[in-house]
């Protein structure tokens, strides 16, 4: 009798150990590792929940990006991410790639929306029908797929050296960023670095030690609206810079979709180096329409970007006042001006203007070229193409009218090409400040300061503003009629 109890005893505990040894088994998550394809299934139960399986991976800390992809699946799946503990509910995630294909991607960065981390992420693969896929004609009980994990590391790609020219490119599938390396030596006071030849807006972060990938880990860093974007490290004091090997990152922060290649030079110098000070020779016009191309600008202030007008052959031009605004409620002290060489491209950053004048209640500002891109002066009796002043008393409504300028919907990359709309004169309208014209021609955001022209190609006014109502747009337009007299003197006198 004891030794019958003795038996049920010892099963009984054998019973329970198996139980739990095969419980932990099933809760105990499949690791991804990088670059490795896993193969797995998911078993479509007729229960309450929903059909899935679960995965988990450890981002180190030199990671720039992840990329999460579910490969050959035989049946819509989805994905789901999240950091620090694992998915109980799919609205609680991260990340999430629910689109109507069978093969989901989730790809991160340290500078997405949410931002990647170094640590512990779960994935989930799930199927969220409630009928059974149907393969080769047959309903099926198991969704096979695979997953893979890719993990691009912030590894410098190169190391430079100073006052030599290098050409990188930036990958949509490497997350839009490199990183190069440049031994500073002792007793250096400032050094430089200068991205050129580009068409993106690359920001610059460096570094000592490791290399930055975000904002926060930069010991130094510039992230202006400029494609040339140049970093001066240094040169605040006497004493010289910590010497050693800094870390360069370069990044497109805007622009996911096209490859961009650009060129850097770094220099043991304050100062621009002499390659980049050349001060480009503008296209002669073929006609009016190529003068009106070329004498719509876009301006990249401190603070913001949009569009002007050159009005004069020395080079003044009209803006609106809340394109070249600083933060701090005064005139940017840095505006830089970009031509259009090309209609198939974004305009290059050519030149430096000063605001001469500016009228807030009119929203337009008046500058004037005074420089190359690196403040360098320009040549002797330089020339630039300009608008006439066109008469916008003589516009009826009906009358068909043309907008050109840097739309922020311009363009497929980080910057804008040239863009031109048509539209009519849908009305007028009195205001405080200016009368203003009503258009149903397209006005988008950065079309601020661009050009309003008529069939002759002469400069009416500048987009100003949209008014949106319940999804019914109206734009309005600042005519040229309310500029301020003393800015038509200046440019009639420059015109003379």
């Amino acid at each position: 009798m004891k030794l019958n109890k003795l038996l049920i005893v010892l099963c009984l505990i054998t019973t329970v150990s198996v139980f739990a040894e095969d419980s932990s088994s099933k809760n105990r998550l499949e690791q991804l590792k990088d670059g490795i394809v896993k193969k797995s299934s998911i078993e479509l139960t007729r229960g309450f929940d929903i059909p899935s399986r679960s995965f988990s991976f450890r981002v180190p800390k030199n990671a720039w990006a992840v990329r999460v992809s579910i490969e050959s699946a035989n049946a819509d799946l989805d994905l789901f991410l999240k950091y620090g503990s694992t998915i109980d509910d799919f609205s609680i995630v991260d990340y999430s790639s629910e689109q109507d294909y069978y093969d989901e991607t989730i790809f991160i960065t340290r500078q997405s929306d949410v931002p990647l981390e170094s640590g512990q992420y779960y994935v989930t693969a799930a199927y969220q029908y409630d009928y059974l896929p149907m393969v080769d004609g047959v309903n099926v009980e198991e969704v096979d797929f695979s997953i893979k994990l890719e993990i691009i590391k912030a590894e410098p790609e190169a190391v430079m050296k100073p006052d030599t020219p290098y050409t990188f490119e930036l990958l949509p599938e490497n997350g839009m960023f490199t990183i190069s390396s440049i031994d500073i030596p002792k007793g250096t006071k400032s050094f430089r670095i200068d991205v050129y030849d580009t068409d993106a807006d690359i920001d610059i972060f460096a570094a000592l030690k490791h290399p930055a990938k975000s904002r926060s880990e930069a010991l130094y860093a510039s992230e202006s609206m400029l494609g040339h974007e140049s970093l001066l490290i240094g040169g605040y004091s006497d004493s010289g810079l910590v010497s050693g090997r800094y870390h360069i990152t370069f990044l497109d922060q805007i622009g996911w979709e096209m490859p961009q290649k650009f060129s850097v030079i770094v220099t043991l110098d304050a100062e621009a180096p002499e390659v980049l000070k050349d001060i480009p020779k503008l296209p002669e016009p073929g006609d009016s329409f190529d003068s009106a191309l070329l004498s719509t600008v876009e301006v990249i202030s401190e603070n913001g970007k949009g569009s002007g007008c050159l009005v004069s052959r020395d080079g003044y031009l009209i803006t609106n006042w809340h394109v070249i605004v600083a933060a701090d409620g005064n005139p940017s002290s840095e505006n830089y001006i970009a031509f259009s060489f090309s209609n198939l491209l974004p305009p290059v950053e050519s030149f430096s203007a000063e605001v001469i004048d500016f009228d807030k209640k009119l929203d337009l500002a008046l500058l004037k070229i005074n420089g190359g891109r690196y403040k360098q002066p320009l040549p002797y009796a330089y020339e630039f193409p300009y608008f006439r002043l066109g008469d916008p008393s003589r516009l009826r409504i009906g009358q068909p009218i043309n907008i050109l300028g840097y739309p922020e919907v311009g363009g497929t990359g980080s910057r804008m090409s040239i863009t031109f709309t048509s539209g009519i004169v849908s009305g007028f309208e009195a205001s405080e400040a200016c009368n203003m014209i009503k258009t149903d021609a397209l006005i988008s955001s950065g079309n601020s300061g661009g050009a309003v022209i008529d069939a002759y190609y002469e400069l009416l006014g500048f987009p100003g503003f949209i008014m949106d109502i319940n999804n019914d747009k109206m734009g309005y337009v600042y005519p040229v009629s309310c500029l301020p007299e003393e800015w038509v003197d200046k440019i009639n006198k420059a015109n003379k």
